[in-house]
C-alpha cells in the first residue's frame, strides 16, 4: 500500500487552517501497518486529517493496526483519493478533484478507523468473511483468532454487531457491495456527526451523567453532575478547535436546553480552563436547573461575544435520547426533596 500527504498549498490555505489529506491505495500487505506508522512519523498530518482509501483489500492484522492507528490520531476517512489540479491562471489557490475508489474486504477495516467516515458517490464499500485459500487446520485455528480480533476492533470502533454478520454471511470469493441505507443502518458511515453516547461515571469524588460526540465542530462532552460538597454542577469539554480565546474569555455562557428554548446564564458563575486541546466549563448550578437538564430532549452551551452575537461558540444542544434514564435517575437519586 501507498500513502501520500498532501498539506496547504498557497499562503491562502495555511491562513484558512484547511487542505490537509492524506491518500492510501492499492494492496494491504504484510508490514503495511509499520510502514504507515512511519509515514506518520516522518510527515506528521495534524488531528481531524481526512484519509481517503482506495484499495482491494488484503491482510486484515495490518489493517486493523491501520484502521487504530488512524483512530488514535484523531483522522476521518473516505473512500477515494484527492489530486491537485494546479491552474496557472490562478496561483491562490489550488484546486483539487476527487475521485471516486473502492473500500473492498480488509480495506473496510482500515477504513473503520475514522472518527467520522463519509462515502462520495461513485466509490463503492464491500465486505465478505475472511477465509483462507488453503483451509489447513493451521490456518483455520489462525482464522478463529483473526474473527476475535475483528469482532473487538468493530466493538472499539462503535460499530454494530450487525455488520459482522453482514460480512461472514458473503463466502470469500463473492463480494457484497452495501448501499448507503445498509452502511448508515450498520454505522459505518456517520457523516459530519457521530451518534450519542451516554454513561455514568465518577472521578475525584464526582458522579456525573455523560453525553458525548464527535463532529466536525469537534469533540464534545457535556456532563449533569454532583459533588457531596458542591451539589449539583454542569461541566462541558469543549474542542478548541484554534478558538480557545474565544471560550475563555467572551462574556456570555448559556446552558441550553431543547435545542434553544431554554437558556440557562452561567456567565458570573462559570470556571473556564484551557486544558490541552479542550476548554473545560464548570459551573455549580440549582436543584430546580439540574432537573432542567435532566428531563430536557437535549442540551449544550453556547458562549458568544453579546447577547446579540448571531455567532456561538461551544457544543450546540446534544440530544438527551438514549441518556434519558440516566439522567432522570441521577436527578431523582440525588435531589434532597
Amino acid at each position: 500500500m501507498q500513502f501520500e500527504y498532501t498539506e496547504p498549498q498557497t499562503e491562502f490555505e495555511i491562513l484558512v487552517g484547511g487542505h490537509r489529506s492524506i491518500n492510501m491505495f492499492g494492496r494491504i500487505d504484510p508490514g503495511d501497518d509499520r510502514k504507515f506508522d512511519d509515514f506518520l512519523n516522518r510527515v506528521t498530518p495534524p488531528p481531524r486529517t481526512e484519509v481517503y482509501i482506495n484499495s482491494p483489500g488484503g491482510d486484515v492484522e495490518a489493517a486493523i493496526a491501520i484502521g487504530r492507528m488512524i483512530r488514535d490520531a484523531w483522522y476521518s476517512t473516505s473512500i477515494g483519493q484527492i489530486v491537485l489540479r494546479p491552474n496557472p491562471l490562478e496561483p491562490w489557490r489550488v484546486p483539487r478533484e476527487y475521485l471516486p475508489g473502492q473500500c473492498i474486504s480488509a480495506a473496510t477495516l482500515a477504513y473503520l478507523g475514522g472518527r467520522l467516515r463519509h462515502i462520495r458517490d461513485g466509490s463503492k464499500f464491500g465486505v465478505h468473511q475472511f477465509s483462507y485459500r488453503d483451509p489447513t487446520p493451521e490456518h483455520i485455528g489462525h482464522s478463529q483468532i483473526l474473527s476475535t480480533k475483528i469482532a473487538k476492533f468493530l466493538m472499539d470502533m462503535g460499530i454494530k454487531p450487525e455488520f459482522m454478520e453482514v460480512s461472514s454471511a458473503v463466502p470469500g470469493n463473492d463480494l457484497k457491495l452495501l448501499g448507503d441505507e445498509e452502511l448508515a443502518a450498520l454505522g459505518v458511515v456517520t457523516g459530519g456527526q457521530t451518534g450519542v453516547v451516554w454513561s455514568v461515571e465518577s472521578r475525584n469524588s464526582m458522579m456525573y451523567v455523560k453525553g458525548e460526540r464527535d463532529s466536525i465542530y469537534g469533540h464534545h462532552k457535556v456532563m449533569l453532575c454532583f459533588s457531596k460538597h458542591t451539589g449539583f454542577m454542569f461541566w462541558a469539554v469543549v474542542e478548541a478547535q484554534g478558538r480557545h480565546e474565544e471560550l475563555c474569555s467572551f462574556a456570555l455562557v448559556e446552558i441550553v436546553l431543547d435545542g434553544e428554548q431554554t437558556r440557562i446564564d452561567i456567565s458570573q458563575r462559570c470556571d473556564r480552563q484551557l486544558v490541552g486541546i479542550y476548554v473545560n466549563v464548570l459551573a455549580k448550578i440549582t436543584e430546580a436547573e439540574a432537573e432542567k437538564i435532566s428531563k430536557s430532549n437535549s442540551f449544550g452551551i453556547q458562549i458568544r461575544f453579546g447577547s446579540e452575537a448571531p455567532v456561538f461558540f461551544g457544543v450546540s444542544a446534544i440530544s438527551t435520547e438514549g441518556g434519558k434514564d440516566m439522567l432522570d435517575t441521577f436527578y431523582q437519586t440525588l435531589c434532597k426533596e
